[in-house]
């Protein structure tokens, strides 16, 4: 009989165990909000266009929707995507990337705001420069899996990987084809705008 009672007090042990262990590795699940603020001015306009320069700034926040607690770190991948007016070709104008932790003294909830990127372009005769075409946010745990992924367009699980892999200031195509690099946008639209807004020929 006692070892009766052994046998069943050693497989219920074991069943707590297990069942602890089950708790611990249950799947982190997460509310992810995302907006990006957006603000045009022109800045002058000429016989060939206008200028004008777009301001965006991105603001996240991930908040833990699950019960059970997650001590481990976090991870949050933003990437801010823009588009090219004469190519159509898309640009990863920036990529951010932060590590937090979910606690009760945060609320369980992590909060990010980038800085503010300055997109300009003209239009009319001369129609050149980028505007910022939508977000790409990644959330992984301590072991690089992928907990949700959250974006303004559809992207599919290639696209997000191939955007993931691409980094900060790659220039691509519709299907994924690396085209170059992104060009500081400053010194690109520098160039542009004094030919747009250039009154001509008075005589």
């Amino acid at each position: 009989m006692k070892s009766l009672f052994r046998g069943i007090l050693g497989v219920a042990v074991l069943g707590s165990a297990l069942f602890a262990e089950a708790q611990t590795k249950f799947p982190l699940k997460v509310d992810i909000d995302v907006s990006a603020k957006t603000q045009r001015e022109q800045l002058g306009a000429g016989a060939d266009g206008q200028a004008k320069i777009e301001q965006v700034k991105v603001r996240v926040k991930v908040r833990k929707s699950s019960s059970q607690p997650w001590e481990e770190p976090v991870n949050m991948e933003l990437y801010v995507i823009g588009k090219q007016i004469q190519t159509g070709y898309y640009g990863i104008i920036d990529v951010q990337k932060k590590e937090f932790t979910f606690s009760k003294d945060n609320d369980n909830s992590f909060e990010f705001e980038s800085q503010t990127y300055a997109l300009g372009r003209t239009s009319g005769n001369i129609n050149v420069g980028g505007v910022y075409e939508t977000y790409l946010v990644v959330i992984t745990d301590s072991k690089g899996e992928i907990v949700d992924t959250r974006s303004g367009r559809t992207i599919r699980d290639k696209g997000i990987a191939l955007i993931r892999e691409l980094g900060p200031m790659t220039l691509f195509d519709r299907d994924g084809n690396v085209v170059g690099k992104v060009e500081n946008p400053g010194e690109a639209f520098k160039k542009a705008i004094p030919s747009a807004v250039d009154p001509g020929n008075q005589y």
